[in-house]
């Protein structure tokens, strides 16, 4: 896996910050080379100069959000001592969480570029990115097992994919149920909602 700690500088920066604002507020088709670059203050050719090509840049972007987030769980699920299913999904959940906190988009930009990556079609994970995410499930499927006798490694995969869906649903859609409670939810931190996320997911693993 690629280092989250490269440092990026100078034009190719300010296109991957440009873009990620336009695509998370307009989605990945729509966006065009000449809205980024004048967000950028840079000049069309150098889309090409640092990418290779528009699809390149969204593979940059994607790749801004997922990698730092792979390599940290990795890290995180290196560091358990005891690898309790709570703790294993506070390890897979909280390097999320700290990147939305930490991202240069506002957290509402942010999730919503997530949900762009996550649901618009036909955008797919580039082959860089789809080995992190192996090597993260290669990683904690066997974790999970352990921590859950008798569970498959198929079984475990589907509770992950659930786990996931239940964070990815409530970072992208708490607005929808801070009106459909009519005032009985209101805005919180992201720790506390994290845990509420957790205490759920928890249930469902050790069901």
């Amino acid at each position: 896996m690629r280092t989250a700690t490269e440092t990026m500088t100078g034009t190719k920066l300010a296109l991957i910050k440009a873009a990620a604002a336009l695509f998370a507020e307009k989605g990945f088709e729509v966006v065009s080379v000449r809205e980024i670059t004048g967000l950028a203050g840079a000049n069309v050719a150098s889309v090409t100069y640092h990418f290779g090509s528009r699809e390149g840049l969204i593979d940059a972007v994607v790749a801004s959000m997922a990698t730092p987030v792979n390599e940290e769980r990795l890290r995180r699920l290196d560091e358990l001592e005891v690898r309790t299913v709570r703790a294993l999904l506070a390890a897979f959940f909280e390097p999320l969480i700290s990147e939305v906190q930490s991202s240069p988009l506002s957290e509402k930009l942010f999730v919503k570029l997530m949900g762009r990556v996550v649901g618009d079609r036909p955008y797919e994970f580039p082959e860089e990115i789809m080995g992190e995410f192996r090597e993260v499930a290669g990683r904690f499927v066997p974790a999970f097992m352990e921590a859950c006798p008798g569970l498959s490694a198929e079984e475990v995969f589907w509770r992950i994919h659930f786990s996931f869906g239940v964070l990815s649903n409530t970072l992208m859609h708490g607005d929808l149920l801070k009106k459909i409670s009519d005032g009985k939810v209101g805005d919180e931190e992201l720790s506390i909602t994290l845990n509420r996320v957790i205490d759920f997911c928890e249930a469902g693993f050790l069901k």
